[in-house]
C-alpha cells in the first residue's frame, strides 16, 4: 500500500501539554500507568506519545499498536497522529481489542481450528443458537431464558473457561445446567463456521499462548502497545495484553478508576487498582488537571465519587473558573420532569446549540416522556442507542446474502434468505431440505449446489434450484464487480428493493431509505478503502466490509449536530456536552434496584453518575422526581441518596409547583445532606434510637446522616413507629440499604 509523507512538524510539547502529560508522553522504558481523571486530555496524551516514539524515539511506527473500545475512538486517534507525523496512512495499528483479534484470526485462525471465512455472529444470531441449544438440553426457555444463559456463557468466556472449566466451577443447578449448554452452543458456533465476540478475545489469547510460533512472530514485532480506557478491560483482554509484552513491558495504560462503570458486562476495576502487581516495575502518573467543565462541577462530581473506597484517587482542578451552580429540580412526576427539562433547555437555546445538550438516563424505559414532550415543543432530538442500523431486518437480510456470498456454507445466513423475498420455499420445504441434508451429511448448500434435490417435492425443488442460481450468479458478480455495484445487483436480481417498492406504505418507504443508506455507506468503505486498516487486513473488500459491519456500534454513528442527544449514562462514556442533565436522580434508578446488594454495585453506580455529571462542560442540571409512573401505576419515590453526597453549597434546588406542600415544615423543607426530601403525605413519624441524640436532643429523622459501629455511615432513608420499636431504613454507602429494629440499631447521629 502506498503511503503519503508530508514533512512532520516538530513536537513542540511544552506548548501544547502541560508537565504531568509531558512525562507520560516522553516515558522511556517499561510499563506505565496513566491515571487520567475525566477531561484532562488522555486521547491527547496516546496520540502525542505515539508520536513522540516515532519521531524522538526513532521507533518504527509498524511497531506500535494501540487498542482502545469504540471505533469511534480509534479513528479520532488515528487522525490525529497522521497529522502529527504527516504520514497517510499510518501503519500504526489504532483500533478497538476486537478489531485487533479479528485481524490475527484473519491470519491465523486455522491454527486454532477456524475456517478462514469464519462468520462473526451478532447477537440476535447467537440468542438463535443459544435457544437452540437449550431445547437440544430439553430445557425450558421459560426457565433458562436465552438473555440470561447467553450471559453466563459470555461471562464464562470473559473470564476464559471452557465449558470443562465451567463445570469445575458450577455451583448451583442453573450453573450445572449451562455446562451443558454451553458445549452445545459452542458445537453450533463450529457447524455454522462462527465465531461470537467473546470468541475473538479468547481465541486471540488461546493463539499468542499456545502457539510459540505466532505468538513469538507478533512479539517480535512489536515494540510498544498503547492501551486506552484500561479500566474497562476484562480478564480475557488483560490476558491478551499481557500476551503481547514481552517483559519488561512497554506498555502504556490510560484510564480512570472513577470511570469504570462496565462490571456487568465483565469490566474488572482490579485490572486497574492492581495494574504494578500485573507489570513489574510500573510507575504510574496522574493528570489532575481538566480542560472540559467549570470547577463547581469538578468539585460536585469530586465529592460524590470520594465517598467510593476502591479508587486511587485525584482531584481534578480547572483554569475555566468555578462556573453557574449545579442545579436540582425535584418533579411531582416523569410528566413534570420532562416538561420542566424541555423548557429548560429552550431558554437556553441563545446561548447553546441544540446539539450542545443532552439528556442523560439510567435505563431505556425513562426516555418515554422526554421524547414525547420533545416532540410536543417540537425540539429536533436524536436518541442514541436505539435499534442499530445492521440489525434493523431490511439491513440484516441484505448482509446475510453478502455473506451467502462469500460462504454459501454459513447456515444461519443462508436460513435467513432462503425464501427472502418470497420465492415459494415454503417452511415445510425448507425443514425436509435440512432433514435431507443431514441424513446426507451435506451442508444444506452442497445439496442444493450439488441438484441432490431428487426426494423432495417437484415445485420446492425447483424452488431451491433457482435459489442455488441465482447464488451463483451474484458470487460470479462478487468477482468482477466493486461492492457497491455488486449490491445493486443483488438488488435487482433477487428483487428485494421492488418488494418495498410495491408496497407503497410509510414503513417500505422508510425500509427503502435504510437500503440506500446502505449502498451510501458500501460507497463510503470502498473509497476509503485504501487507507481503510480493515481492508489491508483482510483477503478482499467484501470480507473486510462485513467485519466491519460485524463491529461497528450504534455509539460510532453518534453525530450530535441533529439535535438534543437522549441517551442512556452507559452510552455517554467518552462525550462531552456544554449542557447536561441527569434525569431520575431517585433510589431505584440511580442506583439502580438491581445493583443495591454489594459495596461493589453500589460504587459502580457511583461511579456512572459520575461519568455522567462529568461529561458536562458548562451548565449540569439533575432531576428526580416525587412519583413515577411503573408499569401503569404511580409509585412513590425516594431521592437518590448519592444527592446527599453532593455538597448542598454547590446546589439550586428548584421545587415543581405540583408538589404537595401542605405537611411541609417550614418554607424549605427538611435537609437531606444537602439537599431537600421529599416530605407531604409520605412522611413518616419520626423515631428516636437509642443513643442516637448524643445528649443534645436531635432525634433521628428522614435524611438524618448516621453512623453504625460495623456498616459505617450513611443516610435515614426512612423511619417506621416510635421508640424503641422503631424501625430505621438507612443507605450505608459501603453496605448499601439496611432496615434496622432502632432497639438495636446502636446509631450515632453525625
Amino acid at each position: 500500500m502506498s503511503r503519503s509523507l508530508k514533512s512532520s512538524p516538530s513536537l513542540d510539547l511544552e506548548s501544547v501539554l502541560n508537565p504531568e502529560q509531558i512525562s507520560a508522553v516522553t516515558h522511556g522504558e517499561g510499563p506505565q500507568l496513566v491515571l487520567a481523571g475525566a477531561g484532562s486530555g488522555k486521547t491527547r496524551v496516546i496520540t502525542y506519545r505515539i508520536a513522540w516514539l516515532v519521531q524522538e524515539a526513532g521507533v518504527a511506527p509498524d511497531r506500535i499498536a494501540a487498542v482502545t473500545f469504540t471505533n469511534k475512538a480509534a479513528a479520532e486517534m488515528r487522525d490525529r497522529v497522521e497529522d502529527l507525523l504527516g504520514i497517510f496512512p499510518l501503519p500504526t495499528f489504532v483500533g478497538t481489542f476486537h478489531r485487533f483479534s479479528l485481524g490475527l484470526l484473519r491470519r491465523y485462525g486455522e491454527r486454532v481450528g477456524l475456517n478462514r471465512d469464519f462468520a462473526i455472529l451478532d447477537t440476535s444470531d447467537q440468542l438463535h443458537l443459544v435457544k437452540q441449544a437449550i431445547e437440544a438440553e430439553e430445557l425450558s426457555d421459560k426457565s433458562f431464558t436465552p438473555r440470561s444463559v447467553l450471559s453466563a456463557i459470555s461471562s464464562a468466556k470473559n473470564r476464559l473457561l471452557t465449558p470443562d472449566d465451567y463445570a469445575g466451577e458450577a455451583e448451583n443447578f442453573f450453573q450445572r445446567k449451562i455446562v451443558g449448554i454451553y458445549r452445545r452452543y459452542q458445537g453450533l458456533l463450529r457447524s455454522v463456521s462462527g465465531v461470537d465476540f467473546d470468541d475473538m478475545i479468547a481465541l486471540a489469547v488461546r493463539l499468542l499462548t499456545e502457539d510459540e510460533d505466532v505468538g513469538g512472530r507478533i512479539r517480535g514485532r512489536l515494540d510498544h502497545l498503547l492501551v486506552d480506557e484500561y479500566q474497562d478491560t476484562n480478564h480475557a483482554q488483560l490476558a491478551l495484553i499481557r500476551a503481547l509484552v514481552a517483559e519488561p513491558a512497554n506498555l502504556t495504560a490510560v484510564g480512570d478508576e472513577d470511570q469504570s462503570i462496565y462490571r456487568w458486562r465483565g469490566a474488572q476495576i482490579e485490572n486497574i487498582l492492581q495494574f504494578e502487581t500485573s507489570f513489574s516495575g510500573a510507575v504510574s502518573r496522574k493528570l489532575e488537571r481538566n480542560y472540559r467543565s467549570t470547577q463547581t462541577i469538578l468539585d460536585a462530581s469530586g465529592a460524590l465519587v470520594a465517598h467510593n473506597e476502591r479508587r486511587r484517587g485525584k482531584r481534578l482542578w480547572t483554569e475555566a473558573g468555578d462556573g453557574e451552580l449545579l442545579e436540582l429540580y425535584r418533579a411531582d412526576d416523569e410528566g413534570d420532569e420532562a416538561h420542566w427539562i424541555v423548557n429548560t433547555l429552550q431558554s437556553l437555546r441563545g446561548r447553546f446549540e441544540l446539539s450542545e445538550m443532552a439528556i442523560l438516563v439510567r435505563t431505556n424505559a425513562q426516555t418515554l416522556a422526554l421524547e414525547e414532550e420533545l416532540l410536543r415543543q417540537e425540539v429536533p432530538y436524536v436518541l442514541v442507542g436505539g435499534t442499530r442500523f445492521y440489525d434493523r431486518a431490511e439491513i440484516k437480510d441484505l448482509v446475510a446474502y453478502l455473506r451467502v456470498i462469500r460462504n454459501p456454507r454459513d447456515l444461519l445466513s443462508m436460513n435467513r434468505i432462503l425464501n427472502q423475498p418470497p420465492r415459494g420455499i415454503g417452511k415445510a420445504t425448507e425443514e425436509m431440505a435440512r432433514q435431507e441434508a443431514a441424513d446426507r451429511g451435506l451442508p444444506l448448500w452442497d445439496l442444493i449446489a450439488q441438484d441432490e434435490l431428487g426426494n423432495l417435492p417437484a415445485r420446492g425443488a425447483s424452488a431451491l434450484r433457482t435459489f442455488g442460481d441465482l447464488i451463483q450468479e451474484l458470487q460470479e458478480a462478487a468477482e468482477e464487480l466493486p461492492l457497491p455495484a455488486l449490491l445493486d445487483r443483488l438488488l435487482e436480481a433477487t428483487g428485494y428493493a421492488k418488494m418495498y417498492e410495491d408496497k407503497r406504505d410509510a414503513e417500505s418507504e422508510a425500509r427503502l431509505e435504510n437500503i440506500k443508506e446502505l449502498l451510501s455507506a458500501a460507497q463510503e468503505f470502498t473509497e476509503a478503502s485504501s487507507t481503510s486498516p480493515e481492508a489491508a487486513e483482510s483477503d478482499d473488500l467484501l470480507t473486510a466490509f462485513l467485519d466491519h459491519v460485524s463491529l461497528v456500534a450504534d455509539i460510532d454513528a453518534w453525530q450530535g449536530a441533529r439535535g438534543v442527544s437522549v441517551m442512556t449514562l452507559h452510552s455517554a462514556k467518552g462525550l462531552e456536552f456544554p449542557v447536561v442533565v441527569v434525569a431520575g436522580l431517585e433510589d431505584g434508578l440511580l442506583p439502580h434496584f438491581n445493583s443495591q446488594g454489594t459495596r461493589d454495585d453500589l460504587e459502580e453506580e457511583r461511579r456512572l453518575l459520575y461519568v455522567g455529571m462529568t461529561r458536562a462542560k458548562r451548565r449540569l442540571i439533575l432531576t428526580c422526581c416525587r412519583r413515577r409512573r411503573i408499569a401503569g401505576r404511580y409509585q412513590d419515590q425516594m431521592e437518590s441518596p448519592f444527592l446527599a453526597e453532593i455538597p448542598g453549597e454547590l446546589l439550586r434546588t428548584i421545587e415543581s409547583p405540583s408538589l404537595f406542600h401542605a405537611h411541609r415544615p417550614g418554607a424549605g423543607g427538611e435537609r437531606l445532606g444537602g439537599v431537600y426530601s421529599f416530605f407531604g403525605r409520605e412522611t413518616a413519624p419520626r423515631a428516636s434510637a437509642p443513643g442516637g441524640t448524643g445528649g443534645s436532643g436531635r432525634t433521628i429523622q428522614r435524611g438524618s446522616r448516621v453512623e453504625h459501629p460495623t456498616l459505617g455511615q450513611g443516610v435515614v432513608l426512612a423511619t417506621e413507629g416510635s421508640g424503641e420499636q422503631a424501625k430505621i431504613t438507612v443507605f450505608f454507602e459501603r453496605a448499601g440499604r439496611k432496615k434496622l429494629m432502632a432497639k438495636y440499631a446502636s446509631l450515632e447521629l453525625l
